[in-house]
């Protein structure tokens, strides 16, 4: 292999083994990839430029910075560097610097819509409402996953300090999107409701009156009555029933009736192993984020999110759990997940929440 061919697959290799890095939330091994790249190659733009972000992810910022202005010299007619720069700075909270960065980038680029909504998103976290809300919301519809990520993070941030008069997510939601009220059973179900009761009603009634509840229990959860598919699972516990086999049936009801402490405290029951299947980890997360115990949400919420890939809601509320906790920076990584799965135009709805808000 020739002296140049070598140093090619080299690179290419420690480029390979840098972006591996980065999908594996290890940006200073990203780094020492790059460096490597740059020793080969030191007029390398989109190493430097990919070096910047693993700078940062890696909480150097001044490195990061410097790494971007470096990568913008090298390629003074491309955007791309000045788009990094200017997210760094955004990022760490420099909006005048991010400002200058995305305004320098669109000069290289003046029709770049994603510049153009990291202009605006830079604009409202400055304050100057008419300008960033108007460019955000001409160009969200082309859905730019870090740009809708930024923007939720900067939204929920703003709508946490104001959670007496902001809406939270799911009334914004239609109900096909996972919104709306719950309704009453209708007709037919309670048709069909009453009919398998005829039915399973003398099976229940041979296998004694644990099973009776519990069939009563499944039949009110069913309809809708969740305060009486309590009363029949805590009759099913009188009745002889375990109380850690009730548990997860308990509280769910709980849950469903909107008690969210009595909730977790019966998923407190469940043994550990149980407790940590993402199906589950969701309910107990789901009832710890409504009982305000953020914290303890973290987890089992987190085991949900890498499980359900495609839906954005566990992601969602990991990030505002970090919200909660005064962590934006923590809460990003799980908006920007939120943005990149499957949603009904999150970022759209949180904007247009912080703008109705910020109105009254």
């Amino acid at each position: 292999m020739s002296w140049g061919l070598r140093n090619w697959w080299l690179a290419d290799r420690a480029y390979f083994r840098a972006f591996r890095s980065l999908r594996s939330a290890k940006p200073g091994e990203a780094v020492k990839s790059f460096d490597q790249v740059l020793a080969i190659f030191p007029r390398h733009v989109r190493a430097h430029a990919q070096r910047a972000l693993a700078l940062a992810a890696a909480g150097h910022v001044g490195q990061a910075v410097s790494a971007a202005r470096r990568a913008a010299e090298l390629a003074p007619d491309s955007h791309a560097p000045l788009l990094f720069l200017g997210r760094i700075q955004f990022d760490a909270g420099n909006l005048e610097e991010a400002r200058k960065a995305f305004s320098a980038a669109l000069r290289a680029d003046g029709e770049n819509r994603m510049l153009k909504g990291y202009l605006g998103l830079t604009q409202l976290a400055q304050g100057r409402l008419e300008e960033g809300a108007e460019a955000l919301q001409e160009h969200l519809a082309y859905g730019y996953e870090g740009l809708e990520g930024r923007l939720i993070t900067l939204a929920e941030q703003y709508l946490w300090q104001h959670r007496d008069q902001a809406r939270p997510l799911e009334q914004q939601l239609t109900y096909d999107e996972g919104g709306g009220e719950e309704t009453s059973a209708g007709f037919g179900l309670r048709l069909a409701s009453a009919l398998r009761r005829v039915l399973l009603w003398p099976l229940a009634r041979l296998r004694g009156r644990v099973a009776l509840h519990l069939m009563l229990a499944h039949e009110a959860a069913s309809l809708g009555d969740h305060e009486l598919a309590i009363q029949h699972l805590r009759e099913a516990e009188k009745a002889g029933a375990e109380p850690q086999r009730l548990a997860l049936s308990l509280g769910q009801a709980y849950l469903d009736a909107g008690n969210s402490s009595a909730a977790a405290e019966q998923f407190s029951l469940l043994p550990d192993r149980e407790r940590k299947q993402p199906d589950v980890a969701l309910l107990i997360g789901a009832a710890l984020f409504d009982a305000g115990r953020y914290e303890e949400a973290r987890e089992p919420i987190a085991i949900a999110a890498r499980r359900f890939t495609r839906d954005f809601a566990p992601a969602y509320y990991r990030g505002l759990c970090e919200i909660a906790l005064g962590n934006p920076k923590a809460a990003l990584p799980w908006f920007l997940e939120t943005a990149s799965r499957l949603n009904p135009h999150v970022a759209r709805k949180r904007l247009e929440e912080m703008l109705r808000v910020r109105a009254l």
